[in-house]
């Protein structure tokens, strides 16, 4: 079982997903994200494509994921709730406030690996987003929604 944690292996990703097939009597479980989903949620499409671009490179796509696998792979999309307790990136989809919070901001690896600089920039620009109704206008319905597909997946392989 891998949770969240396929990015984190760098140019291993392969070889330690196949691994995990071969020593595994039963299911292999990843618990992923898919960067095309998470690259169009509001915060990386229109104000830091350089998490999603950065996600692109370093989260294995879905079916890549499968042919590693082998076997039979299903694959289960996990909506993020509105009230998750859980703060990690893809759960400021309906909280825009979340990137005003450092606390919140330092918690996820997409913030940590952005420079000073862009964080700065993201911060400003949803600050102002907020302020003048601009966010809202956008993407406002997104807090009437109790879930949202930000992109988590969870894969579940079984030997054939």
């Amino acid at each position: 079982m891998s949770v969240l944690s396929l990015h984190h292996w760098e140019t291993h990703q392969e070889q330690g997903v196949r691994e995990l097939r071969r020593v595994a009597s039963g299911p292999v479980v990843l618990f992923t994200c898919d960067p095309e989903v998470s690259g169009s949620m509001w915060l990386m499409k229109d104000y830091l494509p350089e998490v999603a671009d950065l996600d692109r490179r370093i989260f294995p796509d879905i079916e890549r994921l499968a042919t590693w696998l082998g076997g039979r792979t299903r694959i289960d999309v996990i909506p993020i709730p509105r009230d998750t307790c859980d703060w990690m990136l893809m759960s400021f989809w309906a909280h825009p406030e979340r990137v005003l919070d450092a606390s919140a901001r330092n918690a996820t690896s997409g913030f940590a690996r952005m420079s000073t600089d862009v964080v700065e920039r993201v911060v400003a620009s949803v600050e102002r987003d907020l302020h003048d109704g601009t966010w809202d206008a956008r993407h406002g319905h997104l807090r009437k929604l109790d879930e949202y597909d930000a992109g988590l997946r969870l894969v579940v392989s079984t030997k054939t």
